[in-house]
């Protein structure tokens, strides 16, 4: 999820993915529901590590590990399409205006270069400790919730257990 908001945020506005800042916003307002889409994954992966195992220190765990590991891909995806699609971003006014936002000047060509590497790097820094950060509270959040969904799935089975007499009259419990 966080790979998709990266790359329909970075790459919405250039040819790569044809304009569709200008010719389809409605798809390139997409961007932030996959932010959301990320942050919901993570309460759920919680939810189910939680529910799985019945621990919740095992549920922070995979949130944590799962936050170390997608925070490094979603790293290494910004600066790969940095470097990969430079010339492209160059070109992308959104990126010349947050420049000029920053800065209150026009940048040069060599001073957007260096923006769009050192934005990309600082980025994908974030999402290193983002990931791991939102695995230990919406993942543990998650995981709260599926320990009580485990707990209340065991008092439901154990309410709906039935008593049987076998052929030699001696109870069994299914």
């Amino acid at each position: 999820m966080w790979i998709g908001e990266v790359l329909l945020g970075n790459l919405g506005g250039t040819s790569v993915f044809g304009n569709l800042r200008e010719l389809r916003p409605s798809i390139y307002a997409m961007a932030p529901l996959f932010a959301l889409g990320a942050v919901g994954v993570t309460a759920v992966g919680g939810a189910v590590a939680a529910y799985r195992t019945g621990s919740i220190g095992a549920a922070l765990r995979v949130g944590v590990w799962s936050g170390v590991i997608s925070g490094a891909m979603t790293a290494l995806t910004g600066l790969s399409i940095t470097v990969l699609f430079h010339h492209a971003m160059m070109m992308d006014p959104s990126n010349v205006h947050e420049f000029a936002r920053s800065a209150h000047r026009p940048p040069s060509e060599a001073e957007l270069s260096a923006f769009l590497y050192w934005d990309a790097l600082g980025g994908g820094l974030n999402h290193t400790w983002i990931g791991p950060l939102l695995g230990v509270t919406i993942g543990g959040a998650g995981a709260v919730i599926g320990k009580l969904a485990r707990q209340e799935s065991a008092l439901s089975l154990q309410a709906t257990t039935v008593t049987v007499i076998n052929v030699d009259k001696s109870p069994a419990h299914l």
